[in-house]
């Protein structure tokens, strides 16, 4: 299996599919978030505050009196290590002989430096979620009380537990978003490389190159609009071209597959060439869906089946269009499809080929779709020289090497291919 991927290829499927990834990604961030939250029980909150003091003696002395901010500053802190300690859970339990699961989380802080302790409780259970805190305190205030016996240590509950209020979830559905975006993120990047290494279609212009033994003529992007960009990749394909040709003057763009935009891509060669001072003649062979007219928004006056049965001097066909140095030779759909592969198989198109190269520079013809027809082989057979064309990640491997094989063995000289609306 014919395998070739870099990041750039990886890349290009992401911006091509990022409004599908995206939609993936919001979708599993909303899961995620669902998830979070039917995850979690309904929890209840409610706060104590107790107030420290400690009586002085009246014979204290003025050293003492000044040490009596820190001594409270430490009983706090100790009060703080009590409070969220971890075995403060069992003895609140053990006390109002309740399920220790039922207590969430119990957090102590300082109020604003102050000679205060807050204590906030959070459970499963709203109906003593305040008793809960109100316990804490308690159970802290006595510890404190033993372990500091001098001077008297006095723990005044001031803001005794408020009635419970439900706790928002918010923060856990924040965090159930985020991981199941970022998942999301992992998974569509994962896709994308196992999208791209099982692709079996042609991405890689230099691996395609390499593994066919093929010339690369250039790329295409996928223009919305002709700009300046546009233009200077045609000219580099018409050089390359022009020169892997050598002598030729007939070249045929041959599409692979359907879609291709070969018409697009022969028509700026022909334009470019024609830009250079050189006379070109346009041929639209695909005589079962000829559209080359209507990209050149003119009307042609004879076809080319008109020519091949002789009905028409070639000189009476081919209309001028718009371009300097750059004429057309279009043809029609319908009946004249039936014997079309007999007729550009034959000597008369040869010939017709043969008087054009007299008449003109240089004689760029568009072929349909290789796949599609076998009028494709026929041309290639009849011209100096032929063009393959890909498109980006529509054309497979294995549909460029069957029609390569396949001009080749009619007698083509394949002197390269072309890739379009590369991303």
């Amino acid at each position: 299996m014919e395998v070739s991927v870099c990041f750039s290829d990886i890349w290009n499927f992401i911006k091509k599919n990022w409004w599908k990834l995206l939609i993936v990604v919001v979708l599993m961030g909303i899961v995620g978030a669902a998830m979070s939250l039917q995850a979690l029980s309904p929890t209840y909150s409610s706060d104590s505050t107790v107030v420290l003091s400690c009586t002085v003696p009246a014979n204290a002395d003025k050293d003492y009196r000044l040490q009596y901010t820190s001594i409270l500053g430490t009983r706090v802190t100790s009060g703080l290590a009590i409070a969220n300690a971890p075995q403060m859970k069992q003895e609140i339990a053990n006390r109002l002989q309740i399920p220790v699961s039922q207590i969430i989380n119990i957090t102590a802080t300082q109020n604003q430096n102050a000679p205060s302790i807050r204590i906030v409780t959070s459970t499963k259970n709203a109906a003593a979620c305040a008793k809960i805190s109100d316990t804490a305190c308690e159970i802290a205030a006595q510890q404190l009380q033993q372990m500091f016996p001098t001077p008297p240590l006095t723990v005044t509950m001031v803001d005794a537990g408020k009635k419970a209020v439900a706790v928002s979830h918010k923060i856990a559905a924040v965090k159930g978003a985020v991981l199941g975006g970022a998942f999301a993120v992992v998974l569509c990047f994962v896709f994308a490389v196992l999208k791209v290494i099982l692709d079996k279609n042609v991405r890689n212009s230099v691996f395609v190159a390499e593994a066919l033994h093929i010339p690369l003529l250039g790329t295409v992007g996928a223009h919305k609009k002709k700009n300046n960009h546009h233009n200077d990749e045609i000219r580099r394909i018409r050089s390359a071209a022009l020169l892997q040709a050598r002598d030729g003057r007939s070249l045929l763009f041959a599409p692979v597959s359907r879609n291709s935009q070969e018409q697009d891509l022969v028509n700026g060669v022909a334009r470019s060439i024609a830009g250079s001072q050189k006379k070109v003649l346009l041929i639209d062979t695909d005589m079962k869906n000829p559209v080359l007219a209507a990209k050149l928004g003119i009307q042609s006056k004879e076809s080319l089946y008109a020519v091949l049965s002789g009905n028409v001097l070639l000189k009476d066909a081919v209309v001028q269009t718009d371009v300097n140095n750059l004429s057309f030779l279009g043809c029609s759909a319908a009946a004249e499809a039936e014997n079309a592969e007999d007729l550009l198989g034959s000597a008369v198109f040869q010939q017709i080929l043969t008087d054009a190269k007299g008449q003109y520079d240089y004689v760029l013809l568009s072929a349909p779709s290789e796949t599609d027809s076998a009028d494709t082989d026929s041309i290639a057979a009849a011209c100096d020289a032929v063009v393959m064309v890909v498109r980006y990640g529509i054309t497979s491997m294995q549909a460029f090497r069957t029609s390569l094989a396949r001009i080749r063995t009619s007698g083509g000289k394949v002197i390269g291919f072309v890739t379009t609306d590369v991303i």
